[in-house]
């Protein structure tokens, strides 16, 4: 096999298996005939990488037509599935910015923050027990397959998955052990006059890496075995009210936090800097910037994943239209 043909069948990995089986020989055949003695090009790399991922969006359902409307809306479901696990993130990371908001007792001009504040969190509550009880009725499902054998087929992802899992719980551990040696303002800083301990913030940022990555694997598992399952038309159907409620809910959230920040900047904006009450403080707050950019990108990809369920044409009642 020549150099070139062998590149041929590496850009190959970008397409999925059912099109690599039926198109890999001549597509390594007129990579080889176009390039000729002339490395692929970083555009032809790039081009071959995003039609490859668009011929695998289009076999998953994720965009286009041509899988039949039980698959769209399986899907569609799984893009928010995805979603979630981006706004628990940035839901972690809003929780941790607003820790003592209710103590902290913003009244008067603040009521708009307050009410903001609440919402989140009674959204945040229906949001988990929508995503939990869209894991439950999946679960007959789940042990049908197992039983049937499927287990190999997710084992890797499974297991990455748990050891991930544990090395988090085992770094969250050791975060807890050293809070508990330190104060909390040497825990969360006060600006000049009483900074975080350095040490601990790493260890913080850390810790919260690892558990995303674990969040990451787990939902990755989540959609490799999702997309095995063999669901009946009723429970795709329930799925994809499920998923639609959830992103709702997202697009609530993502709106109340971003009230819950203008509100606080505008009312108490020393509680965005950790500073003590009355002082002088920025409104501007770079982590929780970055969590509002989670959120709206977690938003609009749940947006998207509840418009493919829609587009399936799948009714919410009896299954399949």
């Amino acid at each position: 096999m020549s150099r070139r043909r062998s590149e041929g069948f590496g850009l190959l990995r970008w397409y999925p298996p059912g099109w690599r089986e039926r198109y890999g020989e001549e597509f390594a055949a007129l990579m080889e005939d176009t390039l000729g003695n002339r490395p692929p090009t970083r555009r032809l790399r790039l081009t071959t990488a995003l039609t490859g991922l668009r011929e695998r969006g289009r076999e998953t359902g994720v965009v286009g037509d041509s899988v039949p409307p039980v698959d769209r809306a399986r899907a569609g479901s799984l893009l928010v599935l995805c979603a979630w696990a981006a706004f628990v993130v940035a839901g972690s990371s809003f929780a941790k910015l607003s820790e003592g908001f209710g103590l902290a007792g913003p009244t008067g001009t603040a009521s708009v923050s307050s009410g903001a504040y609440r919402s989140v969190m009674v959204v945040a509550i229906v949001a988990c027990l929508v995503v939990a009880a869209g894991m439950a009725i999946a679960v007959p499902a789940f042990l049908r397959f197992l039983r049937g054998g499927g287990w190999p087929l997710i084992r890797r992802h499974v297991v990455r998955a748990l050891i991930a899992s544990g090395v988090g719980v085992s770094a969250l551990a050791v975060l807890v052990g050293l809070a508990h040696t330190l104060t909390s303002a040497q825990r969360d800083g006060q600006l000049v006059s009483h900074p975080a301990v350095w040490y601990y913030e790493v260890a913080f940022i850390a810790t919260m890496l690892l558990l995303a990555v674990a969040l990451l694997l787990w939902t990755a598992a989540a959609v490799v075995t999702a997309r095995r399952l063999d669901l009946t038309g009723t429970i795709v159907s329930a799925e994809a009210l499920l998923a639609a409620t959830a992103a709702a809910a997202m697009v609530l959230m993502t709106a109340a936090t971003a009230v819950w920040w203008g509100s606080t900047a505008s009312s108490t904006p020393w509680f965005l800097q950790g500073a003590p009450a009355g002082a002088a403080g920025s409104p501007l707050n770079i982590q929780l910037a970055a969590t509002m950019v989670l959120m709206l990108a977690a938003s609009i990809l749940a947006g998207y994943g509840a418009s493919r369920v829609a587009r399936s044409g799948i009714t919410f009642r009896t299954g399949p239209g």
